[in-house]
């Protein structure tokens, strides 16, 4: 199998991240910016949407987010329109160029980063905002109750053996899958399945049309952020009628992707919709 170099603007969803600088604000008064989607996720989540200042052009839920002004895209934020929206805290998970994240602090903007990368990231990133924000309370509740789903829904699964096997595609040209260190690969084992794409460690890695194959999926699920290939065209590639996922009509494609490929508080629902996919073909 390949490495994959150069990613799709829908795997900077899954930034890695650690800590920054600043001191925490007052809640009163406090104008927020966040730079990724799922953080404005959260940001409205816990109760502060009426802070949010900012926002990037890939935020886009909850509807009422669209009335707050654009500071730049994802990780891309604009100087300019940073300094214009006058900001008390400003929330990142990564940025295109650390430089940026420099000239903020010299700044003396209140800079932090959460880390919201993996499943087991979204509770802490929950908290953390929801405290910097000064609504713990309600982070607290909502944290709580993802732990607590997910430690159910892990409680109930089949053994190992027991699990359909799953493909996901999240680039077609060239073929690319999410592996074992992917927030997407931590979803599909909470839905049920078995992600193929552990195999290797590599978040997203690119794979041949052989490599999959050879594997004979059960599922396949195909999540691309900006169009392309749709999930029917998988049966018309070379040698893949022979899968058992084509064979049976168990390909899935359309779906909601920014709840499967977004790390926030609705993670439930992408967990929901996974876990349908997984569900066996029903025949009359």
């Amino acid at each position: 199998m390949k490495r994959c170099g150069s990613l799709t603007p829908a795997l900077l969803l899954l930034a890695v991240a650690c800590g920054g600088p600043g001191a925490t604000p007052r809640r009163d008064g406090q104008r927020v910016v966040s730079l990724a989607p799922s953080l404005t996720e959260i940001v409205f989540a816990v109760g502060s949407g009426s802070n949010l200042a900012g926002r990037t052009s890939a935020c886009d839920f909850p509807p009422e987010s669209g009335a707050v002004p654009v500071v730049g895209d994802f990780g891309v934020p604009s100087m300019e329109k940073l300094a214009a929206v006058n900001p008390t805290i400003v929330l990142e998970l990564a940025l295109a160029d650390e430089a940026v994240g420099a000239r903020m602090d010299r700044l003396g903007l209140n800079r932090r980063r959460i880390p919201c990368n993996r499943l087991a990231d979204i509770p802490t990133a929950v908290r953390s905002v929801g405290g910097l924000l000064g609504r713990a309370d309600s982070a607290e509740a909502i944290a709580t109750g993802i732990e607590e789903q997910v430690a159910a829904l892990r409680a109930g699964l089949p053994p190992e053996a027991g699990r359909p096997t799953v493909f996901v595609e999240v680039w077609h040209d060239p073929v690319t899958t999410a592996g074992k260190e992917s927030f997407v690969a931590d979803l599909v084992e909470l839905a049920g399945g078995r992600n193929i794409g552990n195999e290797s460690p590599t978040p997203y890695y690119t794979v041949s049309s052989e490599w999959v194959i050879a594997r004979n999926p059960d599922v396949i699920i195909t999540l691309y952020m900006a169009g392309g290939t749709k999930a029917p065209t998988v049966a018309g590639r070379a040698g893949w009628l022979s899968v058992a996922a084509v064979r049976n009509g168990r390909v899935h494609g359309n779906l909601n992707n920014d709840l499967v490929l977004r790390p926030g508080p609705r993670v439930m629902e992408g967990v929901r919709l996974l876990k349908k996919c997984m569900e066996p073909v029903q025949t009359r």
